[in-house]
């Protein structure tokens, strides 16, 4: 066990995903534990800080054990946590700790103040 989260047990190290930029809409994948993927009932992903301008998820889809899902917007240089929760149908929960970083556009970008340094609403699969 690593720690937790808001609650939620987190068994792994948070994992880097590669930047985008403030403008791109972008797909990334993971591939979470076979374990959760064999009897997953659910998933859930959720952004911090979040708020008008920062990052936001607008698709997640699960298949074959590898979750996708897409990001636009955030704010240039601020390095965002996503909490990707997996719910087993026995109840069990395990929580996934991504990290990425938005890019700056111009080297003199600065990021706002966030309006939540919390976690967004979360999307959820099914």
């Amino acid at each position: 066990m690593w720690g937790t989260l808001r609650g939620v047990p987190v068994g792994r190290e948070p994992i880097w995903l590669p930047s985008k930029l403030p403008t791109a809409i972008k797909g990334y994948r993971h591939e979470i534990d076979p374990l959760d993927a064999q009897v997953l009932s659910s998933l859930s992903l959720a952004a911090a800080p979040s708020g008008t301008g920062e990052l936001t998820i607008s698709a997640l889809s699960f298949a074959a054990g590898i979750v996708t899902f897409t990001l636009a917007a955030g704010q240039p240089t601020r390095r965002y946590t996503l909490l990707l929760t997996a719910t087993r149908s026995e109840g069990l929960v395990s929580g996934y700790l991504l990290k990425i970083q938005v890019d700056y556009v111009l080297i003199t970008d600065q990021p706002q103040v966030a309006p939540s340094v919390g976690f967004g609403t979360a999307v959820v699969w099914p």
